[in-house]
């Protein structure tokens, strides 16, 4: 049996695949707009680790960007109306936000574990400047990693087809590349984000044990949510693409189908770490608690205004 054989269509699923992609479209460009609104307008005082989160703000709008074409394509129970070429730039940008996103999330956490764990190394008085530089070659080696998604993404049979993801009916450099990077971008970066919050963990709870500090207390809950959400977000589509590995050439079309729409759910809960990350901003600096309460505080008095003059 092939994939032709098969449809991999569901009514249901792709409309609440949708719905969610429009909740995450609005709650992320939102968020993520008024913190890009913080970082240029109220943040006085840049060090290294706000310079990784504007990067990390400019990797979830550029998913904000592309979730409408995603959300069209659910909506059309995956029909997809802008050829080959479309399919191939939107796939690379979906790529390039969230291996951006993920890359920014691990520089922070490194940041924090040498500031907090090991204070004294020299690596702690980057420059500015220097910040800027690591930024840029992260965004070279991401783009160098995933260039291949450009002219072999997986494509389905026929120009109306245009999945990030799709079984492999036949073993392609590009295809196997595309799975080798999807698995590293998570296991690496977990690794890592779990083992600096870890130990940041057991700093700071000494310290508090010394010393209640509220700033000290915010900084357990920031690496911690961190930790959370990230597996939260991607700890799904990791287990559901091993699955997609192990059953993608079963002769089952039920099996097929069920691991494809697990695979489409999963996938579209990694975009709500957008929608999330400004919690971390929040927890991060006071200039974002404040913008955030002003246009909060903006908005309400904009509804109760409203609301009296009828």
């Amino acid at each position: 049996m092939t994939l032709m054989n098969c449809s991999l269509q569901n009514s249901l699923v792709e409309i609440s695949i949708a719905t969610l992609m429009i909740l995450e479209f609005a709650l992320g460009l939102l968020g993520n707009a008024m913190a890009l609104w913080s970082f240029t307008s109220h943040l006085k005082v840049w060090k290294p680790y706000a310079v990784y989160l504007f990067n990390l703000v400019i990797a979830d709008l550029l998913l904000s960007v592309c979730l409408p074409f995603q959300i069209i394509f659910y909506l059309m129970h995956k029909k997809w109306e802008l050829g080959r070429v479309g399919c191939r730039i939107l796939t690379f940008l979906l790529s390039l936000s969230r291996t951006g996103g993920i890359a920014f999330l691990t520089a922070v956490a490194l940041d924090r574990y040498l500031k907090v764990v090991h204070p004294r190394f020299k690596i702690n008085s980057f420059s500015i400047q220097t910040a800027k530089f690591i930024s840029a070659l992260v965004w070279l080696l991401v783009v160098v990693l995933i260039h291949p998604s450009l002219v072999t993404s997986r494509i389905g049979k026929n120009a109306t087809e245009c999945h990030s993801f799709y079984p492999m009916e036949d073993i392609t450099f590009g295809g196997t590349w595309q799975e080798v990077v999807f698995f590293l971008q998570f296991l690496l970066p977990f690794s890592l984000i779990l083992f600096c919050n870890i130990r940041i963990i057991r700093i700071l709870q000494q310290r508090l044990q010394q010393d209640k500090q509220p700033k000290l207390h915010r900084s357990m809950v920031l690496v911690t949510t961190v930790v959370v959400l990230f597996g939260i977000c991607f700890l799904p589509s990791f287990l559901a693409r091993i699955l997609m590995t192990i059953f993608q050439r079963s002769e089952n079309c039920w099996t097929l189908q069920v691991i494809i729409h697990i695979c489409d759910v999963t996938n579209s809960l990694t975009y709500v770490n957008s929608v999330l990350n400004p919690i971390v901003y929040c927890f991060s600096n006071p200039v974002f608690r404040y913008s955030y309460r002003k246009v909060f505080n903006t908005i309400r008095g904009k509804t109760k205004k409203l609301q009296s003059e009828f």
